[in-house]
C-alpha cells in the first residue's frame, strides 16, 4: 500500500507541473498555456558566446545528474507491505524517494551551480531529466531560478533526452519519443533553454541514438570514449564526426593530434560524486553532506585550466569553434549500441540479464524488463483505445490525465535503476511494483472505456492504430510439435529443462524452452542463476536493428570493428538479431529479454541471463525465421513491437 500511495502522489504532482504537448529543442521555445487560459511567458534566449577561430585548446566538463540515483529510496514498502532498508536498517530508515531526491539537489547539484555562478567566464554542461526539472519547481524553485540564469546567460548547456532516466535502448522508439516530447515541453512550460547537444543515462549510444536524436531536432551526440574503445579498440578518435545527418564528439579524453586540437575534460561523470567527500553517492546520502573542500578543490583545478590558457567551454561552443575553423569533419565509423562503461559491464548486458558486483542476490534483470515489455504494450492499446473513445465523442476529461500518469509511470518503471548497475532490492521491486500498478490501472480503463464503447471484447492493432469490437475471445492456437531447424544449445546447470519446437507458418519455427527449478541438492560449483540459448552463427557479419531503429536492418563485417574484449551485447529492443544465410533469431521481449553476446571469433550469439532468483522457472520464447531481412524485420516489429491485442 506504501508503495502505490507514494508512486500515486508522485505522478499526481508530475502530471500537474508539466503539459505534454511537443515543442522543439530551442532557446527561443514559448511555453504553452497554462490552466486556466493563463496566457504564455516569453523566455529568454539563451546568449551564444563570440567565437574565435583561433582558438585551439578547449577544456570542458559534463555534469550527468540522475535524480532517480536511487529509485524509490532507501527505505521502500512494497506492495505486499514489505519493508526494505538500505544496508543499515537505522541509517536508512526514512529516506525515502523524495528525501534522497532532495538530497540530490541540496547536495550535490546547487553547491555546483553555486560555484560557477561565481565564475561566468566558464561553460558547463550540466544533463538531467525533465523530471528533474519538474522535483526542483515544486520543492527547489530558487535551484531552478539559477539554473535558468546560469543557462539563460550562455554559461550552462542544459542536455535533457529523456523525461525520466529510461533505459531507452531497449525498449521501442515511441515510447521514448513521448518521453522527450513530454521533457521539451517541461523545458519550454519553466523557460530553460534545451540545448541541442546529448548526452543521457548510463551513457547509452550509438547508431540508433545518434538518428533518434537528430529526428528528434536536437544535433550533436556526445559519444562516451570507453564505449568507442569497446569497438574501436586503439584508435584515437578525431575531434569530431558526421553521422546520421548531426554530429558525434567522443568523450571524455584527448584527440587525435593531428587535428591541430587540444581537448581536456575536466569532469565527466555522475555529478553526484563532485561535492561530497569520499565520492559518496545517493545511496549513502544519509552518511554525508557536501563539502565545500571538494568544491573548492575543483574550482581551483578549472582556474589553474584557465590560467594556463585553454578555454572552458561547453560542448555546443566547441563544435562551432571547429565548424568555424573549418577542421576536417569525417564520417563516423560503424559503432554498436552500448552504454559509458562496456569493459566493466559488459555493456548493456548488465542491465539485462548481467549480474551486478554488489547486490546480486538482489536482481532480477530480466522478470523486471519482460514486466516493462508487458507493461508498455497495455499502456499502448490503452492509448490507441483512448484515441477511438475521442473519435466516438465518448472521451470523459479525466481520460486524457490518467492516461498521462500511465505513461509516465512507464517511463519511472523503464529507469535502468530498476536492474542495474548494482540495484538494491528497493530498486528491484521498485520496478516490478510499477509494472504491476500499469497493468491494474490499465485493465480497470479498459472495463470502463468498452463498457461506454457498448463492446464486450475489443481487438487493438498497435500496428494499424485501430480498435474493433468483438463479439467473443479467440481460443489459444495449438501447434504441432515440428523438428527443429537449426541445432540449439541451452545452458541450464543442475535444472530440468523442457524444449519445444513448432512451426506456426513457412519458414517459421517457434522456440519455447522452459527451465525447471534447482536440484534439491545442487553441486557446490553450480551456478543455478546462470541461463542461455545460443543460436549458431552462419556469417562473419552481424545484422541487427539498433537500439530506436525499427525501420531498417543494418549489417557489419565483424572484422570493421577493433574489439577490446572480443563481444559486444546488444539489447535487441525489437528482438532480431541475423544468424547468417538469411536465417534470423527473434527474441519474444515479453517472454526474455536480455542481451544477446556477439563474439567475431566464437561461431555463435547467446541470450544469456545471470541474473535469475534461484527458485524461479521462467520460460523463454524465440522465433527462428529463414527469409529476406525486410520480412524478418516485419516479422520481428510484428512480434515486439507492434502486436495485435485482444481484450
Amino acid at each position: 500500500m506504501a508503495a502505490r500511495i507514494l508512486l500515486a502522489l508522485w505522478l499526481a504532482v508530475a502530471v500537474s507541473l508539466a503539459a505534454c504537448t511537443d515543442s522543439p529543442p530551442t532557446p527561443t521555445s514559448t511555453p504553452p498555456a497554462a490552466p486556466g487560459g493563463v496566457a504564455p511567458q516569453t523566455c529568454e534566449q539563451a546568449a551564444i558566446n563570440d567565437v574565435d577561430a583561433k582558438r585551439t585548446r578547449f577544456a570542458m566538463s559534463l555534469f550527468h545528474y540522475n535524480i532517480e540515483y536511487v529509485i524509490g529510496g532507501l527505505d521502500y514498502t512494497d506492495r505486499s507491505g514489505k519493508r526494505h532498508l538500505f544496508i543499515d536498517p537505522k541509517t536508512a530508515a526514512g529516506w525515502t524517494n523524495s528525501k534522497v531526491e532532495d538530497w540530490i539537489v541540496t547536495e550535490t547539484f546547487a553547491p555546483i551551480l553555486a560555484m560557477y555562478d561565481k565564475h561566468p567566464s566558464w561553460g558547463v554542461d550540466i544533463e538531467l531529466q525533465g523530471y528533474m526539472i519538474e522535483v526542483l519547481a515544486a520543492r527547489h524553485p530558487q535551484t531552478l531560478a539559477l539554473l535558468r540564469k546560469l543557462a539563460v546567460r550562455g554559461q550552462v548547456e542544459l542536455i535533457s533526452f529523456h523525461y525520466a532516466a529510461q533505459l531507452f535502448l531497449a525498449f521501442p522508439f515511441a515510447d521514448h519519443a513521448r518521453s522527450v516530447t513530454a521533457t521539451k515541453a517541461i523545458f519550454a512550460k519553466y523557460c530553460l533553454p534545451l540545448s541541442r547537444v546529448v548526452f543521457n543515462q548510463e551513457g547509452q549510444a550509438g547508431e540508433g541514438r545518434q538518428r533518434a536524436l537528430v529526428q528528434h531536432g536536437y544535433e550533436i551526440g556526445v559519444h562516451p570514449k570507453n564505449l568507442w574503445g569497446y569497438v574501436r579498440h586503439g584508435e584515437v578518435p578525431w575531434p569530431w564526426y558526421s553521422s546520421e545527418g548531426g554530429t558525434v564528439i567522443v568523450g571524455p579524453g584527448g584527440v587525435e593530434p593531428d587535428s591541430g586540437i587540444e581537448v581536456a575534460w575536466d569532469f565527466f561523470d555522475d555529478g553526484e560524486l563532485r561535492s561530497v567527500p569520499g565520492k559518496l553517492n545517493p545511496y549513502f546520502a544519509p552518511l554525508a553532506a557536501h563539502s565545500a573542500e571538494r568544491v573548492a578543490e575543483f574550482e581551483a583545478k578549472l582556474q589553474a585550466r584557465q590560467d594556463d590558457g585553454w578555454h572552458l567551454t561547453t560542448v555546443g561552443d566547441y563544435v562551432r569553434h571547429l565548424e568555424a575553423a573549418k577542421v576536417d569533419k569525417k564520417a563516423a565509423p560503424p559503432l554498436l549500441d552500448g552504454t559509458w562503461q562496456p569493459q566493466s559491464t559488459d555493456s548493456i548486458h548488465r542491465w539485462l540479464g548481467g549480474r551486478s558486483d554488489t547486490f546480486s542476490s538482489a536482481e532480477e534483470d530480466d522478470k523486471v524488463r519482460t514486466g516493462n515489455a508487458v507493461a508498455r504494450m497495455h499502456v499502448n492499446a490503452s492509448q490507441i483505445l483512448l484515441e477511438h473513445l475521442k473519435a466516438a465523442d465518448l472521451e470523459e476529461p479525466a481520460d486524457a490525465l490518467q492516461m498521462d500518469m500511465q505513461w509516465r509511470l512507464l517511463w519511472h518503471a523503464q529507469v535502468s535503476d530498476c536492474s542495474g548497475v548494482n540495484p538494491w532490492r528497493g530498486e528491484v521491486m521498485f520496478g516490478l511494483d510499477a509494472n504491476t500498478m500499469l497493468l491494474e490501472t490499465a485493465k480497470k480503463q479498459r472495463s470502463d472505456w468498452l463498457e461506454r464503447l457498448g463492446w464486450s471484447h475489443v481487438e487493438v492493432d498497435l500496428k494499424t492504430r485501430t480498435a474493433k469490437a468483438l463479439k467473443s475471445l479467440p481460443g489459444d492456437e495449438l501447434l504441432p510439435p515440428a523438428a527443429p531447424p537449426l541445432p540449439v544449445t541451452i545452458t541450464a546447470a543442475e535444472r530440468t529443462v523442457t524444449v519445444a519446437w513448432s512451426q506456426p507458418g513457412a519458414q517459421r519455427w517457434q522456440l519455447d524452452v522452459a527451465f525447471g527449478p534447482p536440484a534439491d541438492e545442487p553441486c557446490g560449483t553450480c551456478d543455478v542463476r546462470h541461463l542461455a540459448v545460443s543460436f549458431p552463427r552462419k556469417s562473419p557479419k552481424l545484422a541487427y536493428c539498433p537500439g530506436l531503429i525499427e525501420d531498417e536492418v543494418r549489417t557489419y563485417a565483424l572484422d570493421d570493428f577493433s574489439w577490446d574484449k572480443g563481444e559486444a551485447w546488444l539489447p535487441l529492443a525489437n528482438g532480431l538479431v541475423g544468424l547468417g544465410k538469411d536465417w534470423w533469431a527473434i527474441k519474444h521481449v515479453r517472454q526474455v529479454h536480455v542481451a544477446a553476446r556477439i563474439r567475431p571469433d566464437v561461431a555463435q550469439i547467446d541470450f544469456v541471463d545471470e541474473s535469475l532468483q534461484p527458485a524461479s522457472t521462467p520460460s523463454w520464447r524465440f522465433t527462428v525465421f529463414k527469409g529476406s531481412a525486410s520480412d524478418a524485420l516485419q516479422l520481428a516489429n510484428r512480434i515486439n513491437i507492434h502486436p495485435v491485442v485482444r481484450y
